[in-house]
This record gives structure tokens, sequence and C-alpha cells, in this order.
């Protein structure tokens, strides 16, 4: 993650806009100096704000955690339109993980275990 690129493009975005540090800053949700220090690329863009700041700065969201280096699966407020296919076995066993797991089934989780259930049991057979 190159954070003086993203600064840069953040920079450029805002002044395209005609807003001032403090004016974008309001509309974030953070202060002026949090946005001048992300826009010099001395902060790193939190993930939970992400969506947020993609949204203010006109960039898309995708675009802007490719350049972060984050998987968008799990950013609040994204809504990815993913498609899997999935049998009724495949759902009845990820429900069934999903009972168990103290936090919510993720795509990025789900594939994974879609893809060990898939995979030979690697057990000796009895």
């Amino acid at each position: 993650m190159d954070k003086k690129k993203i600064g840069a493009l953040l920079a450029a975005k805002r002044t395209a806009l005609g807003l001032t540090s403090q004016e974008m800053g309001m509309e974030i949700g953070c202060n002026r100096t949090t946005i001048d220090r992300m826009e010099r690329g001395d902060t790193c863009i939190k993930r939970s704000k992400l969506t947020r700041i993609a949204q203010a700065y006109g960039v898309p969201a995708t675009e802007l955690a490719n350049m972060c280096g984050y998987d968008m699966d799990g950013v609040p407020g994204y809504e990815a339109d993913i498609e899997i296919a999935v049998t009724a076995d495949d759902l009845k066993f990820l429900l069934t993980v999903a009972e168990g797991l103290k936090a919510p089934l993720n795509i990025s989780l789900i594939r994974e275990l879609l893809k060990r259930r898939q995979q030979p049991s690697t057990q000796p057979q009895a």
C-alpha cells in the first residue's frame, strides 16, 4: 500500500470538489487534522471508515480498498453483488457452521468452508 499515492488521490478529489479539509472532515465525521494526515499519507485509512470516505471523495469503494490493500468483504456499509452456487446440502452445512460461530459468516469464510468441504478427506478410513 502506498499511503502517499492514496493521499494524493484523495487531496486531488477533495480539491476538485471545492471542499476544505475541515468541510471534508465534517462530511466524513472526523477532524481537519485527520483529513490532512490522511491526504499527506501519514496515516492509513481505517477499514471501518473506508466506505464513508470513498463516498465523500467520490472514489469507488472497491478502488480505494484495492489501493489500501483491503478485501471489501466485511467492510461496513459495503454490499457486494456476489453469486456462489451452493447445493441444498452446502446450505445446510453452512447454516450448521454458522450456528456454532460467534461472528457472522462472510463471503471469504463461506468460500473457504465450501472449498474444504469439497476436498477429499485425508483421515484414514476405519
